[in-house]
């Protein structure tokens, strides 16, 4: 479609959205700093007031009740800060107004995109008034006017998320809508499909009640774990990002792993890592850092489907990648009860485990086809400057970490990593201080994160449905009776299940329509529930590089410009760890648990919660173990599906390795230990036995 110049009008819209943008960054972080305000609030008054500390306990918190600032920010705090409205609402109104104010580019449909955004604006004020409302004491109801707003705001959310994600999420939530209004009209032969009878009237009814009168649906749990902690490191990313430190993440990539063999697809590996500690989402470290590395790893030798496929696989291992862990990590810790450092903590060991096996998967092919490293002369070398600059990632992330394990509140790490990434940014990178880069930061800040609120409004529609119609309680009954068989059937019927409904969907949308089905049968299932959530969260993941729908994949094709299908095929045989990590560490509870150890050095008392395991219980011995035995096992099973070691394998050799390596990591030693040992042995004597040597042709 042909896209007319832009004008006047349209220029108009884009600088307008692009305030709305900043104003929405500028909200995000507000929020996240509520904390650090108030403890600047009550250091200000105890400073400035001699007999504070003299005053009892009761004296001291009517005083800082009646303070001037105290009670100037006590009534900024009530009528801004804590509304739940206004927690959820209005991040919600300024997302869809930046996204529908230059949704359609051509001057014509200029009046659709004001249009829509006026009723956007409309639709969700008045969910606002009716929370604030339901704050002040009145009973939900089902007004007249709700029957307008309700689908009004539902239509609108679906057509963005449309336009802005493609068709496929849109007709997921689509068929539990019919759902919900037919369920009762179903066969009993439809088993757990068939639901309670209702007329339209009584469903369209009871779905107002509970996604619009009150805080469920749209306004569930995805968009209240969205907005409470996931929106201020979109802004602590995007600020890195526009100061520069995009380009310097390459460049150190490039030189760490220059030297190896394919090391220019090993670029591709680390600087995805280094890129997953600011930002969790698969897609977007494609676009980002795939235009650079893609074209790189073609020039070195490799084929276009497989360029791309290690790029869509590195991608997706950061959103298992600490400290930030994307979207879905955040999902777990609410819905689990349990503090978000140690879920951090517990995905170091898996994180590695997931780029170990993806170089693994590069070296072997590297060696197959005969692509050595990069030539020094090709490898950058970091100036003195350069080095200097590398401050901007240790600084933020280094305060990101403190307070998300010393002081574990999740916003106000945030607000002081972000704070940091500016002052680190504009000392480090001359060319960032400037207004215009600064606000270009935010402005890319509030639209990174508008596309992320209305995806998960629409993924707390679809989680709202599939509660509220009753399929989840059935679906529940269902896993109960399946729980009772064998642990590792239990375990691939969910594998299976997050694969297949990740299809298309983002991993926190399959990561919440998987666990709503687990969430009275994880008692029955046996497992600790941070094992089984992050077990869901890996394969959830790991669905964007599954085909025939694989979005990671998919993105990265065009870039390398090879066949999407084959790109999908090539990035699952890369990223074959991450399909195995989640049952070696459900078998193997060390690879989770052991490194919470961490929290007892830091002086805290041993750590104890009702979703993880006794860690005393793991022991150091069980630790090494399976590092061990991991490493082995991806070294024989990468290297069988490449097909060559330090030769070309034969098939019966390469079928060998694939039993052996998988063998290696059963929970038996019994069985482990002897098969890790003539695993070994088959490494070292391979070569000896292989024929046909030398480098495969491509």
């Amino acid at each position: 479609m042909e896209i007319d110049p832009p004008n006047k009008g349209q220029v108009f819209d884009k600088h307008f959205a692009d305030r709305i943008a900043v104003l929405f960054a500028a909200v995000i972080v507000l929020y996240s700093a509520s904390g650090p305000i108030s403890e600047f609030v009550r250091w200000f008054i105890e400073t400035t007031t001699p007999a504070f500390d003299e005053m009892s306990r009761r004296d001291q918190r009517v005083f800082l009740r009646e303070h001037w600032l105290g009670s100037t920010y006590r009534s900024f705090e009530q009528s801004f800060l804590l509304p739940t409205g206004l927690i959820i609402g209005l991040p919600i109104v300024l997302s869809f107004v930046v996204t529908l104010l230059t949704l359609h580019r051509k001057e014509g449909l200029r009046w659709l995109n004001w249009t829509m955004a006026g009723l956007a604006v409309a639709a969700f004020v008045s969910w606002i008034v009716v929370i604030f409302a339901s704050d002040a004491g009145v009973l939900p109801s089902a007004r007249a006017l709700d029957y307008v707003m309700f689908p009004l705001a539902s239509v609108i959310t679906l057509y963005l998320t449309y336009r802005l994600f493609g068709g496929f999420i849109v007709a997921f939530c689509l068929f539990w809508v019919i759902y919900f209004f037919v369920k009762g009209f179903l066969p009993e032969w439809t088993g757990i499909l068939a639901g309670s009878e209702s007329t339209f009237g009584q469903n369209l009814r009871q779905m107002i009640l509970q996604f619009w009168a009150q805080t469920g649906g749209m306004f569930g749990q995805p968009i209240q774990v969205v907005t409470g902690n996931v929106l201020i490191f979109i802004v602590f990313g995007a600020v890195l990002m526009a100061s520069g430190a995009g380009d310097l993440l390459m460049k150190i990539a490039n030189r760490l792993t220059g030297g190896f063999v394919g090391g220019a697809a090993h670029a591709a590996v680390a600087s995805s890592a280094l890129f997953g500690t600011l930002s969790g989402a698969a897609i977007s470290n494609v676009v980002s850092t795939g235009v650079m590395t893609i074209p790189v790893i073609r020039k070195a030798g490799f084929r276009p489907p497989f360029a791309g496929a290690v790029e869509a696989a590195a991608s997706t291992g950061g959103q298992i990648m600490p400290p930030v862990m994307g979207v879905v990590a955040f999902f777990v810790a609410g819905q689990i009860g349990l503090e978000y450092r140690y879920i951090v903590v517990a995905a170091i060991l898996p994180a590695i485990f997931y780029y170990l096996g993806t170089f693994l998967a590069v070296y072997f092919e590297a060696r197959k086809l005969g692509i050595g490293a990069l030539p020094e002369h090709e490898r950058p070398k970091l100036t003195r400057k350069e080095r200097v600059q590398c401050l901007v990632f240790v600084a933020p992330l280094g305060t990101l970490s403190y307070f998300l394990f010393a002081q574990p509140s999740v916003p106000k790490a945030g607000f002081y990593g972000l704070i940091v990434a500016l002052l680190s940014a504009t000392i480090l990178f001359r060319e960032f201080r400037s207004r215009d880069k600064i606000w270009r930061a935010f402005v890319d800040a509030g639209r990174m994160a508008a596309s992320i609120v209305v995806i998960v409004t629409a993924i707390g529609l679809i989680v709202g449905l599939i509660q509220t119609s009753g399929f989840a309680g059935r679906l529940s009954l269902l896993l109960a009776e399946v729980a009772s068989g064998p642990m590792p059937i239990v375990l691939l019927v969910v594998a299976l299940g997050a694969i297949v409904l990740g299809m298309g969907l983002p991993p926190g949308a399959t990561y919440f329509i998987i666990v709503i089905a687990l969430s009275s049968g994880i008692d029955t299932v046996g497992i600790a529930p941070l094992s089984l959530h992050l077990f869901v969260v890996f394969f959830a993941m790991m669905s964007t590089v599954t085909p025939p729908v694989a979005l990671a994949a998919f993105a990265a094709a065009p870039i390398a410009g090879a066949d999407p299908i084959r790109t999908g095929f090539e990035a699952a045989k890369i990223s074959l760890a991450g399909f195995l990590i989640p049952f070696v560490f459900v078998y193997h509870p060390a690879v989770l648990y052991k490194l919470q150890v961490l929290f007892e050095w830091f002086g805290e008392d041993r750590v104890s919660s009702k979703a993880m395991i006794d860690v005393s219980t793991v022991t150091w011995f069980d630790f090494g173990w399976i590092v061990v035995a991991f490493i082995l096992a991806m070294w024989l099973i990468a290297s069988a599906l490449a097909g060559f070691d330090r030769k070309r394998l034969t098939p019966v050799e390469r079928i060998l390795r694939i039993a052996l390596g998988g063998a290696a990591l059963l929970p038996q030693l019994a069985i482990a230990v002897p098969t890790a040992a003539a695993g070994l042995a088959l490494i070292v004597i391979g070569p000896r036995l292989a024929k046909n040597a030398g480098p495969a042709t491509n």
